[in-house]
């Protein structure tokens, strides 16, 4: 009794016996013991696979979830992975255009500058460096016109500007020509082209700038305009020369005839001679104009220049 007792309160089901056990005798106790400790057994065994079924249903949802955690982890790995090596291919690709673009600009021969907003700069190719400032990308960089006082005058300086502020009002690309100290200490024109660059929405992000060498073409205009006014003097001289020279001659002739027939004591004698004299210098000056190589102008008044035969002449 004590043992069953005992098992009869462990057992959740155990207040189902206690009317049961307790109007029996002994030996109705030692015939029903194997049957109800069959039904024990069975309960037992039934309550044991029902907690079994459980525990396999929890383990296996368990199961299920932490396969499904798995996979999402995997993917969520791969897709990491995925996305690492596509950012990698795309920073490559940005390195490889950059470089490109690195190397493009710098095999550009004119010079190129690229300012922000506030006029600093922010890039510029070798040639700009090298050849217009003479000092090396680095040093321009992050700097200002206004700063770079030893590489840039001021009024030049100010010129870039006032063009700056012109393009700014246009929206458009804006031109000007400039006289630009270089390394070396060489002076050179240029043709500056300036550019506003603007983002995806359409605001001014800064500027770019492009320089055009003009030091040989305006040498080259200004060689050639010099010939043709020397070609037109030489013109205009050999014009007046031939006009002049046969009344000169006329003149001459007619002079000498006149001296020829009068004795030097004869008041017109001197006038004569003095006719005879301001002949042979404009003689003189045709030849002169004749012998004109280069042109070479002299002031004749506040307003007005004029040809300087005696230095424009080779004669």
């Amino acid at each position: 009794m004590l043992v069953l007792h005992c098992h009869r309160e462990k057992l959740p089901f155990s207040g189902t016996f206690d009317h049961f056990f307790k109007d029996l005798n002994a030996m109705q106790i030692l015939f029903w013991m194997p049957a109800v400790l069959t039904i024990l057994l069975i309960l037992l065994f039934r309550h044991g696979y029902r907690q079994n079924l459980e525990y396999r249903r929890r383990n296996m949802k368990t199961h299920q979830e932490l396969q499904s955690v798995k996979y999402r982890l995997e993917k969520i790995n791969v897709d990491q992975q995925n996305e690492a090596t596509k950012r990698k291919k795309t920073e490559a690709k940005l390195r490889g255009y950059l470089n490109l673009l690195d190397t493009l600009i710098n095999t550009i021969p004119n010079p190129i500058y690229f300012k922000d907003e506030f006029g600093v700069y922010r890039g510029c190719n070798k040639a700009f460096a090298k050849r217009i400032m003479g000092i090396s990308r680095a040093e321009i960089i992050g700097r200002r016109s206004q700063d770079l006082t030893d590489q840039i005058p001021s009024e030049l300086a100010a010129l870039y500007q006032l063009n700056e502020r012109k393009m700014l009002l246009k929206g458009d690309v804006q031109s000007f020509e400039a006289e630009v100290p270089c390394s070396g200490g060489l002076r050179r024109e240029f043709l500056f082209n300036i550019a506003t660059i603007n983002n995806s929405d359409g605001q001014s992000m800064g500027s770019v700038g492009v320089m055009l060498d003009l030091t040989e073409k305006n040498r080259a205009a200004r060689d050639r305009f010099q010939k043709e006014k020397l070609q037109g003097v030489l013109e205009t001289a050999g014009a007046v020369c031939h006009e002049m020279n046969q009344p000169l001659q006329t003149i001459l002739g007619y002079t000498e005839l006149s001296l020829a027939d009068i004795s030097p004591d004869n008041p017109a004698f001197l006038s004569l001679t003095k006719i005879s004299k301001q002949i042979d210098r404009m003689a003189e000056i045709t030849q002169k104009l004749q012998g004109i190589t280069y042109y070479k102008t002299m002031d004749y008044d506040s307003k007005t220049k004029i040809i300087d035969i005696h230095r424009a002449s080779s004669l």
